[in-house]
């Protein structure tokens, strides 16, 4: 037990302290991988890593969730976006006596079709892009079943026109429940690998690598469940100031301009964290809310920032079904839904 519990402190400091001082945003490629895959998550702010109570969509970004309560689960989960984006996901898991959990899932984005033409701008064509993600989870509880561990591994196909790529990624996750199943830590370093063929031969692009830690509290006599997700602790800051950009006067209103992008503590705090919460109502029912500070600043019209950065959704159990749904709300002009249908297999024989 000294072990494990040893195991899992130096996880948590490895990646607390891994802390970079540079901005993130399109430094990496494969960033698909970033989008949630289940309505839950899309509706507690895009991540979710903190709670571990039978929920295989949460396994994709915690591979330590994997335990017996997810065995012989199926997800389905679809997404359509804006500007004919659509992607989706599907998982199913199955548990091992004295080996553990494992899964299997499958995570596809498909970027529409493309008109393609050349310099001059003649038409000359057409073209399509997508992204394919297969992954292979394991996890499992440790001795005192508080403590879990697991991890992912993912290969990656992406196909962009006549550019193509293939990469191998892993994710690494621990997780802890309090006795009485009130509080809950998780966190994982996620997609952590390098292409095995480039784009460009010669020319190897980073992974979107991402450390998080989430909190969880369930209110032992109250409905309601908090969460606070720390997210990019491998770099402290996310804005960025372009050094070309020297205008501080709106030529067309004569207003000074003004930016969501101050790099003062206060703001890169809070594009690290996200918070949420869950109304639960029983097993059968709950709703759920949450807010990414980081979304809203980055997408957030200044005129009208509208809900930019909120999310919400809800979950119904009917029969034996768990149909879950989650709006997104990325700008005042774009929002995404997310659609989710999880059921488990044993309960039909």
């Amino acid at each position: 037990m000294l072990f494990n519990r040893r195991l899992f402190i130096s996880f948590l400091i490895f990646f607390c302290v891994k802390s970079g001082f540079a901005q993130i945003g399109g430094s990496s490629t494969y960033n698909f991988l970033e989008l949630p895959v289940s309505a839950r998550s899309a509706a507690l702010g895009g991540t979710y890593v903190g709670v571990n109570d039978g929920d295989l969509g949460l396994a994709a970004t915690n591979p330590s969730f994997l335990d017996t309560s997810v065995n012989n689960h199926v997800i389905m989960s679809y997404t359509p976006m804006f500007a004919g984006i659509n992607y989706g996901y599907v998982a199913y898991a199955h548990t091992f006596s004295n080996i553990g959990t494992f899964d299997i899932g499958i995570k596809d984005i498909d970027y529409g079709t493309f008109t393609q033409a050349d310099d001059a701008g003649n038409i000359t064509g057409t073209f399509t892009a997508g992204e394919y993600m297969f992954n292979l989870g394991y996890g499992r509880a440790l001795k005192d079943s508080l403590f879990s561990a697991g991890a992912n591994l993912k290969m990656v196909y992406s196909s962009l026109d006549q550019y193509s790529s293939v990469g191998v990624l892993a994710d690494f996750g621990v997780s802890y429940v309090s006795p009485g199943k009130c509080f809950f830590l998780g966190a994982v370093i996620q997609n952590v690998g390098s292409e095995i063929k480039d784009y460009i031969p010669g020319n190897s692009e980073p992974m979107p690598w991402d450390a998080d830690l989430g909190v969880s509290y369930k209110f032992k006599h109250a409905p309601f469940r908090i969460n606070v997700v720390a997210t990019h602790l491998q770099a402290w800051k996310l804005t960025y100031t372009d050094p070309t950009d020297t205008q501080t006067v709106n030529q067309l209103t004569g207003q000074p301009i003004t930016t969501n992008n101050s790099g003062s503590f206060l703001n890169n705090l809070g594009r690290h964290l996200i918070g949420s919460f869950e109304l639960l109502f029983g097993k059968n029912f709950a709703l759920r809310y949450g807010y990414n500070y980081e979304m809203r600043q980055e997408l957030a019209l200044t005129s009208a920032p509208g809900l930019a950065g909120m999310s919400g959704g809800f979950e119904m159990k009917i029969y034996k079904f768990h149909i879950s749904y989650a709006l997104t709300k990325y700008s005042i002009g774009a929002a995404a839904s997310t659609f989710s249908f999880v059921f488990d297999t044993s309960e039909f024989y």
